[in-house]
């Protein structure tokens, strides 16, 4: 284990020397010395990125650090998506629930298939704000489903346990969901469920749209933007059964060829404008009746010039509506008709609602309304299938289906918390300040009642009064000791005093610890040793006055400095790393033993008290919440975890800083750096800074060209970098995808709404990228004390990280 400190030091001189080939071999040494040398000379001569190894009787092991593994749910586990950090960079995860139980006009369906809409994208990527989420609270995306009944409340007549259903309902992307009664339908006969789940939202919105609102007549044209996708599909059958004609626009050759043989009269192009002189030239300079659209921005005004008089415009985008923009009346003197159509605002209106499931289920009854071309993905691939949608490669719908045996997704259980023993003590060393006093609170809402809190300065820390107080209030009789965890003597004591009482000792957690900063090269053998002893040493000790004890907590806070070697910061890395061998070294011998590595940490600690929040974020480190950290830590101890860290990390941002960050043992867990044309992004930034200030600016905005024209599924010759975007007929989910690309290129965020509404050209857009780039590549910042990420369990070889608690 003393070579664990060795170790973690050794990945500090790495940051801080970055010219020096930095490399640390462990040997499990063998009876025949001769053979033990050649393996390491033939170790040290290999041509190898490995930079940790470990050479054992068994062979040659190296280091992966592991994203904290999810489970897979057997029934009767109930599960539901999970939408993580909306925004540009969300995650999705499938989580553990509770079943759901159905209210009295509800019915429970086990979710065999749901379908995708834009509003589940946009939700995702933060197109929508809060406003647009009042009439759908369900914090599961998710709006249509096929599944089968499995339970029924008390006034629901008409569907019975194991009916075969298709249903409109929120949070769908679920292993179950709810319904109200009145929005689900028995599936016809032989219909499979992912073609069900196709029909709820399309055809809902198109017959409310076209039949109530517009109401398209036999003979009348009606322009669908988007006609490949499930609306533009739907209507393609709505007009059918009317007899009426339809001109669509569409993205891709592909999609308008598949637009003809669909039936569409006339099918242009929606990447640009110049579908409202087309359709003028088609239809003689007439227009059409009904525009049923989606796009955004000034297609818009084109759309509503083209509509004749008496002429009905339906609009089922949203965020030009949420953005409240203007829009021109002039049109409107032709007595015109304007319809913003939100599905979820009929909840407003249950008996029209009503109504409408009824008609479209009788439409789907007598097979006028047909289920949609659609794509399907195993519900352990539903990224992929977001990822569809939000690019705009689909044709028709994208379907998530749940009974695929062969891909069963990964599911995080629901977290336990961990409940103590309220007739036993619980030690927390370094327990009266910072983040050891939080743990003393977390420990009393998990059923400690008997807490002591050791530090150096014991009653007269300045958190004590305050914390001892509270701890009185709720019942928990915790008591302050003043002593050093490094004098095995008094702590010995110590523990003798707590056996001679009425509440034994049953748990321990470390948190006591020193910081020195200072470059290696500067750190004497004094400051080293100080900021080891309560780490190292004192950690000895409890383990030695333990080892005898029956202890449902053996808790050691570590922190991910000794993994990614923080600059300045040696020592503290080789203490905790020492902490995770420690912890590996008891489980192995069957001890109760448990390490945690913390990133940085809010609300509390060294970070917060030396306001370094906004500096780590800078450089990559978002700080943790208290909240988060402690529900990460309930997640890993009820796990039986040996090893693990708990901290947020922007890694592009990280790993410019630290070299080790790059290192092989990262890259389970680390995304690849991104690729600008053709370059890594590093060579890339750094060809920057060595341009002149006209040559970098080119070279970004055919950077911005090429991302632009591939989310638009076109050529960057075809774009004219001084043209709106809007323009092009840029919709929100391909802006998202480009500002996706620009945030993982170069690491800076555009909000997307703000890019939506300005107009953005190009030439802008690689202007402020130009204005908010070069600074920070000429002056990077300067790396501090501490390091986050996500969950990250860490592999048993001798290169494995721990963590702090004031990171």
């Amino acid at each position: 284990m003393a070579d664990a400190a060795a170790w973690g030091a050794a990945r500090t001189l790495a940051n801080e020397f970055p010219d020096l080939q930095v490399r640390r071999i462990s040997l499990e040494r063998s009876t025949e010395q001769d053979s033990d040398a050649r393996r390491l000379a033939d170790e040290l001569r290999a041509c190898t990125e490995e930079d940790e190894v470990a050479l054992t009787r068994g062979g040659r092991f190296v280091p992966r650090l592991l994203p904290l593994p999810a489970t897979t749910p057997q029934p009767p586990h109930s599960y539901a998506l999970s939408v993580r950090k909306p925004g540009l960079s969300y995650q999705l995860v499938w989580e553990e629930v509770a079943p759901p139980v159905p209210g009295p006009e509800e019915v429970t369906i086990a979710v065999r298939a749901a379908a995708l809409n834009y509003r589940d994208i946009m939700a995702a990527t933060g197109l929508l704000p809060p406003e647009a989420l009042e009439r759908d609270p369900s914090p599961v995306p998710g709006l249509e489903c096929a599944g089968v009944v499995t339970a029924v409340g008390d006034r629901v007549t008409g569907l019975s346990i194991g009916d075969n259903v298709y249903a409109l309902a929120a949070g769908t992307l679920a292993s179950h969901t709810t319904a109200p009664a009145q929005a689900v339908c028995h599936m016809p006969e032989g219909m499979a469920f992912e073609d069900a789940c196709t029909l709820p939202v399309a055809f809902s919105t198109v017959h409310y749209s076209l039949e109530h609102l517009a109401r398209l007549r036999k003979g009348e044209t009606v322009l669908v933007h988007g006609g490949a996708g499930g609306i533009g599909l739907a209507v393609l059958q709505f007009a059918a059964q009317r007899g009426a004609h339809v001109i669509a626009t569409a993205g891709s050759e592909a999609k308008r060829e598949l637009l003809h043989l669909l039936g569409a009269q006339h099918v242009l192009d929606s990447r640009s404008l110049d579908f409202a002189p087309q359709i003028k030239n088609l239809t003689d300079g007439q227009g059409v009746d009904v525009v049923v659209n989606s796009l955004a921005g000034e297609a818009i005004s084109r759309s509503l010039e083209l509509l004749r008089p008496g002429g009905r415009f339906v609009e089922l985008g949203k965020l030009d509506i949420l953005e409240n923009n203007p829009l021109s009346l002039r049109p409107f003197k032709n007595n015109l008709a304007f319809f913003g159509v939100d599905l979820t605002a009929l909840t407003q209106q249950p008996e029209a609602a009503r109504r409408l499931v009824e008609q479209v289920g009788h439409h789907v009854e007598a097979g006028d309304y047909r289920p949609l071309l659609h794509s399907t993905y195993p519900a352990a691939r539903v990224d992929e299938a977001f990822a569809l949608m939000q690019h705009s490669r689909h044709t028709g719908k994208v379907v998530v289906a749940f009974d695929s045996l062969d891909e069963q997704p990964a599911v995080e259980p629901r977290p336990e918390q961990m409940r103590l023993d309220p007739d036993g003590t619980y030690l927390i060393t370094g327990g009266l300040s910072g983040f050891g006093a939080a743990t003393a609170r977390w420990l009393a809402e998990r059923g400690a009642r008997h807490l002591a809190l050791v530090s150096r300065r014991g009653h007269l820390a300045p958190e004590a009064p305050e914390l001892l107080e509270e701890m009185a209030r709720r019942g928990v009789q915790a008591r302050a000791y003043s002593g050093d965890v490094t004098d095995e003597a008094a702590m010995r004591t110590f523990f003798d005093d707590l056996d001679a009482g009425a509440h034994r000792l049953r748990g321990v957690v470390h948190c006591a610890m020193h910081l020195d900063d200072a470059p290696l090269d500067e750190l004497t053998g004094e400051r080293f040793s100080e900021v080891l002893a309560p780490k190292v040493q004192g950690a000895m000790v409890l383990d030695r006055l333990t080892r005898n004890r029956d202890l449902d907590l053996f808790l050691l806070y570590s922190s991910m400095a000794a993994d990614i070697g923080n600059i300045h910061q040696a020592p503290y890395a080789a203490g905790n790393l020492y902490l995770n061998a420690l912890a590996r070294q008891r489980r192995q011998a069957g001890l109760s033993a448990q390490a945690i590595a913390w990133g940085a940490l809010d609300e509390t600690g060294y970070v917060f008290r030396n306001n370094l929040t906004g500096q780590l974020t800078a450089v990559g480190l978002e700080p943790l919440k208290l909240k988060d950290a402690f529900a990460t830590a309930d997640d890993v101890l009820t796990r039986n975890i040996p090893v693990a860290g708990a901290a947020r990390c922007n890694w592009s941002r990280l790993r410019t800083l630290l070299p080790n960050v790059t290192a092989p043992r990262y890259t389970l867990l680390v995304p690849a750096d991104e690729e600008i044309d053709g370059q890594s992004q590093e060579e890339f930034l750094a060809s920057l800074t060595a341009m002149s200030p006209e040559d970098s600016r080119a070279a970004l905005q055919q950077a911005v060209t090429r991302n632009l024209a591939a989310a638009m599924q076109t050529e960057p010759d075809a774009l004219d970098p001084h043209r709106r975007l809007d323009e092009y007929g840029l919709d929100s989910l391909m802006a998202t995808e480009l500002l996706v690309t620009v945030r993982q290129q170069f690491n800076i965020d555009i909000p997307p709404m703000e890019f939506l509404r300005s107009g953005t050209t190009i030439h802008d857009l690689t202007t402020l990228l130009h204005n908010r780039l070069l600074p920070t590549l000429a002056t990077p910042p300067t790396p501090s004390a501490a390091a986050t990420s996500s969950q990250l369990p860490a592999q048993a070889t001798p290169g494995k990280a721990s963590v702090s608690p004031s990171s």
